[in-house]
């Protein structure tokens, strides 16, 4: 207990939380105003934010910057690299063979026999079916002959290709010995066909055959006459190490090149980084003819439109809630650090003389009029009465360090000409910190009933008249608070 005042129970005050959050929320029209031109200012920076950017990019795109050359030779390559890595991200994508499980490769592997051909003619017949199958050219007849096959021409022909076996020595000089005789010669190869399951590599498999059956007459005319047999064609799965290397490749070069690129724009100057922008669209679109102009006239329109309406959006939302935790954290330091009576809870707490209860002066909505204990004229009557009757008390006066408005005059009236019924005289005194004509009458009443205004009293003010009170012999009989 503080004993510096003996009217006070303690100097230290409490926060309610309870308090606080209900007279923060009753500030609702506050906040809303609050965060509404919080809104608008960071809305309105957001689209000047917007409308600069916009602005750099199109003056960066329509302005000639000059470059020295080892700075143009950097962006020259850092756009070279940019094409590089868009065709292998493109190849990667669409290439059948990329997507292949090399560990599981579903192939056809057909033998085939070139027989019935005139020594001098077997190796222009042999070598014109392994170019027309090696190099793209059944691929390109697979592809427009058949619907089923409608990917590109190149990465079909990755799933085509053609090879003779290279044989040993005995055999090629039992091969020369018969070359002697007029006799006829025979050729074989092999053809793969590789599918991304086994039933599409039978099925590219027939179509192969009968494209290269087509093809036949077209060589019999060209280099020679001869026969093509298939000899024999079998199905399996294979382990292809081979391909697994080239993927891994591909994908280490793609990453590789990814990082130098991201590693030579971050080493760009201001003005290489705005050539350099400026550069990919002409490479990207020039070959359709369109103007460097338009696509950056486009990226402005798209900016000014979409970009500035989302900038703006972003900015109006943070300035929304910065707005309410702006309202809210002023209003509660200043709930904190003021030294105004803030409920009549708290009133309770600190002083030691009763307080009969609250009155509601003030019409604030429906459920603030509901009556409750120590909250109406009766009761807080009824309190001061029976506390004069026990302390014998037949004089009192109600005292008030500021002017009364009309409502509370007439309640405390109403509440003297109760009391004055039952024996005790109750007079009301304002401004009593100034007017010194009443403090007479004051003395000589004896007892005084504080009148305390929710908001508007202060503990400062309420010590110095108490202790004024006390030292000239009067008796604090309680207090009565208005809100």
């Amino acid at each position: 207990m503080n004993r510096q005042y003996s009217f006070k129970r303690t100097e230290e005050t409490e926060i309610d939380l309870a308090d606080l959050m209900k007279k923060c929320c009753s500030k609702w029209k506050q906040i809303v105003v609050c965060a509404l031109a919080a809104a608008a200012v960071l809305g309105g920076l957001g689209w000047l934010k917007s409308r600069n950017v916009t602005d750099v990019q199109i003056s960066g795109a329509e302005t000639d910057v000059e470059l020295t050359q080892e700075e143009d030779r950097g962006v020259a390559d850092a756009v070279r690299l940019e094409k590089e890595i868009r065709a292998l991200e493109e190849y990667l994508e669409n290439s059948r063979l990329m997507q292949l499980d090399p560990y599981h490769k579903h192939r056809m592997m057909m033998l085939y026999s070139v027989c019935d051909v005139k020594r001098q003619d077997l190796a222009a017949v042999t070598e014109s079916y392994l170019n027309f199958i090696t190099n793209g050219g059944a691929a390109g007849v697979l592809a427009e002959s058949s619907g089923r096959w409608q990917t590109g021409r190149s990465y079909l022909a990755e799933m085509i290709t053609a090879y003779q076996k290279t044989y040993s020595t005995p055999y090629q000089i039992t091969a020369d010995a018969l070359a002697d005789k007029e006799m006829l010669a025979e050729s074989i190869f092999y053809v793969e066909i590789t599918g991304t399951d086994e039933k599409e590599a039978e099925a590219m498999a027939a179509d192969i055959q009968k494209v290269l059956k087509e093809y036949s007459d077209r060589v019999k005319k060209t280099a020679g006459s001869h026969r093509l047999r298939l000899l024999s064609s079998t199905a399996g799965t294979a382990v292809d190490f081979g391909l697994q290397t080239q993927q891994h490749d591909k994908r280490t070069q793609l990453s590789a090149n990814r990082i130098n690129l991201k590693a030579a724009v971050d080493a760009f100057s201001e003005e290489q980084k705005t050539v350099y922008q400026n550069t990919l669209p002409k490479e990207s679109t020039g070959s359709k003819g369109e103007d460097v102009s338009d696509s950056v006239e486009d990226q402005s329109d798209e900016m000014l439109s979409g970009g500035s309406y989302k900038s703006v959006l972003k900015y109006a939302l943070i300035g929304i809630f910065a707005g309410v935790f702006l309202y809210a954290g002023i209003f509660t330091c200043m709930y904190i650090f003021s030294d105004t009576v803030k409920n009549t809870e708290e009133l309770k707490r600190i002083y030691t003389f009763p307080v009969y209860g609250q009155i509601q002066t003030r019409s604030r909505g429906m459920s603030e009029r509901k009556e409750s204990y120590g909250n109406t004229e009766d009761q807080i009557l009824n309190r001061i009465r029976i506390a004069c009757k026990k302390q014998g008390i037949e004089k009192l006066c109600a005292v008030s360090d500021s002017q009364l408005t009309v409502t509370e005059r007439e309640c405390l009236n109403k509440i003297a000409a109760r009391l004055a019924s039952c024996g005790i005289d109750l007079s009301v005194t304002e401004n009593v910190s100034t007017d010194t004509d009443a403090w007479d009458g004051l003395v000589e009443t004896g007892n005084f009933l504080l009148i305390c205004k929710i908001g508007t009293a202060t503990y400062h003010g309420i010590d110095d008249a108490l202790n004024f009170y006390l030292e000239n012999g009067m008796t604090a009989a309680g207090a009565v608070v208005f809100c």
